[in-house]
């Protein structure tokens, strides 16, 4: 490369690349935005300046993308002043029509609304109407599921020694079951982190330091390694890989799932292990722990959970194994003398 002298600095590509970018390709700033009163010219701006990490970003350009494809069905420019309880309206039935799930049309809505209150907060738009009632998010409940004691024993006992790939995935999984934490932790986790049978991590999403007992089963998945864990491979790869690992272990318990598809309310049964992914490691910790009776506001001090309410909603239990559980209760057992 033919160097530049520039101020006694040699010019490298990097520096010209970032001058050049400087020149060309600005940004629009916030006052072109204000008086074009265009979303759509907003909504890059943030993708690309904001600090969100590149799954949320990927997410945020899908809507990104939707909108633009509506804004083409339609034959219109969204402004930030159309975006009201008639478009609401408007833009969930277009996407019912492209039979996306009710939850994916509320995570569009929960996105686009991220988008109006960060231009709103910018002072770029004074409209409202995305804060009203009227303006949801469509959910349903879905299936999530948890493996239980049994199911996880299965997976540590499964002999994996011809699959590395999957072998880590499995272990990795086991450990996230056995210490609550997500998979956004579990990736940085190393020996500097345990400390007299305690595990202590500050976790990435919340910025709060958690403290979880070092269950028999991750300190044997440390030892086995010696406590260098193998690198955590995507989130997406994880989830296809540990769905063959659960399906080896054989968990193969018929699910029941009913979901809306556009307009139309689809059920179906499949099997449990095409629901298991790396959350549902998180998933049976949290409810496995509170079956065995762990006080709630203990598990929650583990999961990083702030409320009650945000907890419960979180595990997953049926009605029998509630019942089960109520069974242990004193109340159920003493004596009422009449």
């Amino acid at each position: 490369m033919r160097k530049i002298k520039n101020d006694d600095k040699p010019l490298t590509n990097d520096i010209l690349r970032k001058d050049l970018d400087l020149i060309f390709k600005k940004h629009k700033n916030q006052t072109d935005v204000i008086s074009e009163n265009e979303l759509m010219s907003f909504i890059p701006y943030f993708i690309e300046t904001s600090n969100k990490t590149i799954g949320t970003k990927r997410s945020y350009r899908r809507v990104f993308t939707d909108l633009q494809e509506y804004e083409q069905f339609k034959k219109i420019r969204l402004s930030f002043d159309k975006i009201d309880i008639d478009f609401h309206n408007e833009f969930v039935h277009y996407l019912k029509s492209k039979n996306y799930a009710l939850n994916t049309i509320g995570t569009r809505i929960k996105v686009l609304k991220t988008f109006m209150n960060e231009a709103y907060e910018r002072n770029l738009h004074t409209n409202t109407d995305y804060k009203k009632k009227a303006f949801d998010k469509p959910h349903e409940e879905t299936k999530s599921v948890y493996l239980n004691e049994s199911e996880l024993t299965a997976l540590y006992k499964l002999d994996l020694s011809k699959n590395k790939k999957l072998d880590h995935v499995r272990d990795w999984f086991l450990i996230g079951a056995c210490t609550g934490l997500r998979f956004s932790d579990l990736e940085r986790l190393s020996k500097d982190n345990i400390n007299d049978s305690l595990i202590e991590i500050k976790t990435k999403k919340t910025g709060k330091t958690v403290v979880v007992p070092l269950h028999y089963i991750v300190k044997s998945i440390l030892e086995k390694y010696d406590y260098k864990l193998p690198k955590v491979i995507s989130n997406q790869k994880f989830n296809e890989y540990i769905k063959l690992v659960a399906q080896q272990a054989k968990i193969t318990e018929d699910i029941y799932v009913e979901e809306t598809k556009g307009t139309l309310k689809v059920t179906r049964t499949d099997k449990k292990f095409n629901f298991v992914s790396a959350h549902t490691a998180r998933r049976s910790f949290a409810t496995n722990a509170f079956l065995a009776g762990v006080p709630t506001i203990q598990i929650m001090k583990m999961t990083g959970h702030s409320t009650e309410k945000a907890f419960l909603s979180y595990i997953k239990i049926s009605e029998h194994e509630n019942a089960q559980k109520l069974q242990l209760h004193p109340f159920f057992n003493k004596m009422v003398v009449v």
